[in-house]
């Protein structure tokens, strides 16, 4: 390796490792912003809120590492622009594609290496962060509990609270639904104020109940018409749950091992085949289903008329002959069927039309362990040429176009996804839509930077308005 190829590197090193940490820094902060709420008044200690911030830095590198290489490749050259460093080596007979091939080979190297964490670290940190949310989100209960919201976390048991003070503890218009029976909605109680507290070291929750009433529904008759409810009202009444198992710890990672965000490659295709096949169950199913719809008689318990399907009955003689009981059973179960076959017809259609949502959400993750890669080539091949055209260094130009540039990028990628996840365009092309768009706009660049182009030189601009300028007033006073 040549000296001025280590000097390039060094060169790009730097900035590099310098935008990339402050790039996981603000995506950090960001992602932190949005998890605070959840994270305040659960005493979590330093070891946990340490291991949850590794997680998400790990998981933010797929957005960080692509940002930092268009930044770095901008101020690099940017630097050797500024400090006439590139029209130096241009003098000696050193070409821009020179200058960029021991950058094109660490940026390739790179892409590599994003490839290989995207596909086998990515999955593993995702799964270890969701852990451990789940368990945050978990832990005391009497933070997680807003108003106006359903808390459900508490096993067989539905709570609201319409309002709470701030110190979390009073609250108004409290309704508890009980599905410890398991059949429903039969015991509800509602109260118009009480107090939320923990007790036995926090593995006990109180709500200290005011001025209500409980619902509650015998289920020893099961016939719905007959069944008694009873309305039992209240001064005050305790009621406590048993939250023992809300204290930290690690959940079970099983829970999410089929999510399609943390699985390999390997592991996608695999889902994906059971994914088609389910999918091929479920319509012969469906089909299945239709066919006894249409073949099985309309009342089959019936003497008085024996048939095996709709086509073969007389209306205008037989329907004409029962009585009006008979005519309503027929009637309703010919409108039964006409429903079900309805929505049988829609479902069957809905899955040949496409695949599932979830088949298509795996085939973009799929794709996304080889989008990471190529947006690092293709930002590096925006940024270069760019930053040789400016000849800008620090960070000050630089960070604006990158950011803008990136903000692009992502945007598009954002929409190119969602499009496919509606079924819009096909996975390929929505997780490939970024590159798509953006490869075209590095080629022309760089054919820009390489033929010492002025593009985004103000006084080439002003010289460009002006000429048209002087072209359309000379064309008016010729046609005057």
């Amino acid at each position: 390796m040549k000296k001025l190829d280590i000097l390039i590197i060094k060169s790009f090193l730097g900035p590099l490792l310098l935008t990339f940490s402050i790039s996981e820094f603000v995506l950090l902060l960001q992602f932190i912003w949005k998890i605070l709420e959840r994270m305040i008044g659960k005493g979590l200690d330093t070891l946990v809120i340490l291991q949850l911030f590794w997680y998400i830095l790990v998981t933010l590198v797929p957005m960080a590492l692509p940002l930092a290489i268009l930044l770095a490749s901008i101020m690099t050259l940017g630097n050797f622009g500024e400090r006439y460093e590139l029209v130096a080596m241009k003098s000696a007979g050193i070409s821009l594609w020179r200058i960029l091939k021991p950058l094109i080979v660490v940026v390739a190297f790179l892409s590599v290496f994003a490839f290989f964490f995207s596909n086998n670290f990515m999955p593993i940190a995702e799964k270890k962060m969701r852990t451990l949310m789940y368990e945050i989100n978990t832990k005391k209960p009497t933070v997680n509990i807003r108003p106006n919201e359903f808390y459900a976390d508490i096993e067989q048991y539905i709570i609201r609270v319409g309002a709470k003070d701030k110190e979390g503890k009073n609250l108004t218009d409290v309704v508890i639904y009980d599905h410890s029976k398991s059949v429903g909605n039969i015991s509800i109680t509602v109260a118009k104020k009480g107090q939320m507290y923990s007790e036995d070291d926090g593995n006990t929750l109180v709500f200290n109940l005011i001025d209500g009433y409980t619902y509650d529904e015998s289920v020893d008759d099961q016939s719905i018409d007959t069944r008694p409810l009873v309305r039992l009202n209240f001064k005050e009444q305790l009621i406590r749950f048993d939250v023992s198992d809300f204290a930290f710890k690690e959940t079970d990672e099983d829970r999410y091992n089929n999510h399609y965000k943390m699985l390999n490659i390997s592991q996608l295709n695999r889902n994906i085949g059971e994914l088609r096949k389910e999918n091929s169950d479920f319509n012969k199913s469906i089909v299945s289903g239709i066919k006894n719809q249409i073949t099985s008689p309309i009342i089959r318990d019936s003497n008085i008329i024996r048939m095996d399907s709709l086509y073969e009955f007389s209306f205008y003689k037989d329907f004409k002959a029962l009585s009006k009981e008979d005519n309503q059973k027929i009637i309703n179960q010919a409108s039964q069927k006409t429903q079900y076959l309805q929505n049988d017809m829609k479902m069957l259609d809905s899955k040949r039309n496409g695949d599932s949502e979830l088949i298509i959400r795996h085939r973009n993750e799929l794709h996304r362990k080889f989008t990471l890669s190529a947006a690092c080539l293709i930002l590096f091949f925006i940024g270069a040429p760019l930053g040789a055209i400016i000849r800008k260094g620090g960070l000050g130009m630089p960070v604006v176009v990158s950011v803008l540039s990136f903000i692009l990028y992502y945007v598009v990628g954002m929409i190119g996804e969602k499009a496919s996840v509606e079924g819009a365009v096909s996975s390929f092309l929505g997780m490939w839509s970024s590159t798509l768009v953006f490869l075209p706009i590095g080629i022309f660049l760089t054919i820009k930077a390489t033929s010492d182009s002025a593009l985004l030189n103000p006084e080439s601009w002003i010289k460009a308005m002006n000429k048209i300028k002087n072209f359309l007033t000379g064309h008016k006073i010729k046609n005057k």
